[in-house]
């Protein structure tokens, strides 16, 4: 899941975090979201949500492969929407480091999500991804200095209280130490990205032009670590799909719904992803949705409503 714009941290302590972030917990324009917005966000929480569906049809193949070919995908349309918008020069002219950053932040987390999808399950995985806004207000305190509030506390338990309920099934046979590892570091990745992501002064697209980089560092990583594979047709459909959707226009569709409308309503319905992402698995029958992952998911966005909004 790529998030373009991430909620805040407590609007008293991490004040300084909160506006480098962009967002103010606060109605921010006259008479909220309307339902352009709420549809503009309903679109990007939809297309975020078929990431694991998409991971799942596209197993067995390679994390790597899987992840620079979609990721070229997404380069070659972001560069497209940029001509259309006259934006091309902007486009290229994104500086080195910072495509770097962000190209690693992105592949690191994903591959992380991809190799844990493959050894505890879609719907798990994407529980324990979710701790991503946990681990930001964890490093949001390290970074102030500071323990984090009563609050955040408890946003926090609920958020591992979460995982450890969608993980319990397994737990009574043989729970896989390090697929649950591989989403955590893929949560923490994310978390590091965005917190740095949170300090740059660029405002211009950099997910479209870092899409470039990342592909070519993951299919080069592919021909020398992973074995040759070639995908299926249905496999490069899922493939194409992911660049497509997830990694390019969920991230338009949600920068125009953050001009739109209320940054706090609108970052509030992001953490709708996990359940709609369960509820698609569900539907697609592409994995086993259990009450211990639906609840476990219902305490993950709980654990990050409280951690990421306490005041």
């Amino acid at each position: 899941m790529i998030i373009a714009k991430l909620p805040g941290q407590s609007a008293h302590v991490h004040s300084r975090l909160l506006e480098r972030l962009g967002i103010r917990w606060r109605s921010g324009f006259p008479g909220g979201p309307t339902a352009k917005t709420y549809y503009l966000v309903a679109g990007a929480v939809v297309l975020w949500a078929s990431w694991p569906a998409l991971a799942t049809l596209v197993h067995p193949a390679p994390p790597l492969l899987v992840l620079g070919a979609s990721a070229l995908i997404g380069f070659c349309l972001s560069f497209l929407l940029a001509l259309r918008r006259k934006a091309s020069r902007a486009f290229v002219s994104v500086p080195f480091r910072t495509l770097a950053f962000v190209a690693a932040g992105l592949m690191g987390n994903n591959a992380f999500y991809l190799a844990a999808i493959a050894r505890i399950g879609p719907a798990e995985a994407n529980v324990v991804h979710y701790l991503w806004p946990v681990f930001l207000v964890l490093l949001a305190s390290l970074l102030h200095r500071r323990i984090p509030s009563f609050v955040e506390a408890l946003g926090i338990g609920c958020g591992f209280t979460g995982v450890a309920i969608a993980l319990s099934p397994q737990m009574a046979g043989e729970l896989d130490i390090v697929g649950v590892l591989l989403g955590a570091c893929g949560a923490l990745t994310f978390a590091v990205y965005s917190v740095g992501r949170s300090f740059a002064k660029t405002k211009t697209d950099v997910v479209g032009p870092s899409l470039g980089l990342a592909g070519i560092c993951a299919l080069a990583a592919h021909v020398f670590i992973e074995p040759h594979y070639w995908p299926s047709m249905g496999q490069w459909v899922a493939i194409a799909l992911m660049g497509i959707g997830p990694f390019t226009i969920a991230n338009v569709l949600w920068d125009k719904a953050t001009r739109q409308g209320s940054a706090a309503t609108i970052s509030s319905l992001a953490f709708l992803t996990p359940l709609v992402a369960m509820g698609l698995l569900a539907v697609f029958g592409l994995g086993m949705v259990t009450i211990f992952t639906i609840v476990g998911a219902l305490f993950a966005i709980a654990g990050a409503l409280l951690s990421s909004g306490s005041k």
